[in-house]
């Protein structure tokens, strides 16, 4: 029922006026004015409507002088209020890679920037890297023994524990350095799946 009663409504279109090209428009027309009151006339009392004025489509001066913007320049009252508002200072912002210096007064002591420590995603970035170093240090002399491992060589120290090998001798085996084995955890806590 209701997408009967909306199709007339969705056939309906709209229809634009057409005029030929560089033809002037043709005069809007606005609401109607109110009407003038109705006198007698001579001629057998007929009411007769007062003419209303008409919008004039022509710009005169004035009008044009209104529509201006005023100009920056010439106008005195906007350059004193420039001047009394004085040289803008930026603000500091919080990144460790601005170059604005704090402002040196009274709002520059309520400003605090966190320092490196204090930044969590400095401090992971940091970690990673450290890691990493060590991971390459490792590479480069395989003969100290190994403290990180991955996954495979982590399986295979599981399924050593689960058979009963004692951590000394899986870390001699798999040549890891002392105490990694522990480092995995108590025994059941962490097991390798069987495919």
């Amino acid at each position: 029922m209701g997408a009967k009663a909306s199709k007339p409504a969705q056939a309906a279109t709209r229809k634009f006026p057409s005029r030929a090209p560089g033809s002037a428009p043709p005069p809007t027309s606005f609401s109607r004015p109110a009407e003038a009151p109705r006198t007698p006339t001579a001629k057998g009392g007929s009411d007769r409507r007062a003419a209303a004025p008409k919008a004039s489509m022509n710009k005169d001066d004035a009008i044009r002088q209104d529509a201006m913007d005023p100009n920056p320049i010439t106008d005195a009252a906007f350059s004193q209020r420039l001047r009394q508002m004085g040289i803008a200072t930026p603000n500091p912002t919080m990144s460790n890679s601005s170059t604005a210096s704090p402002v040196a007064g009274p709002s520059s002591h309520s400003v605090s920037r966190p320092t490196p420590q204090q930044n969590t995603t400095l401090n992971a970035l940091d970690a990673r890297r450290r890691i990493q170093e060590s991971v390459d240090v490792q590479a480069q002399n395989p003969s100290a023994g190994r403290e990180y491992v991955d996954v495979g060589v982590l399986r295979q120290v599981l399924m050593m524990r689960d058979r009963g090998y004692a951590a000394p001798d899986i870390e001699k085996r798999l040549r890891l350095k002392s105490g990694v084995v522990a480092r995995v955890g108590p025994p059941g806590v962490i097991a390798p799946l069987s495919l």
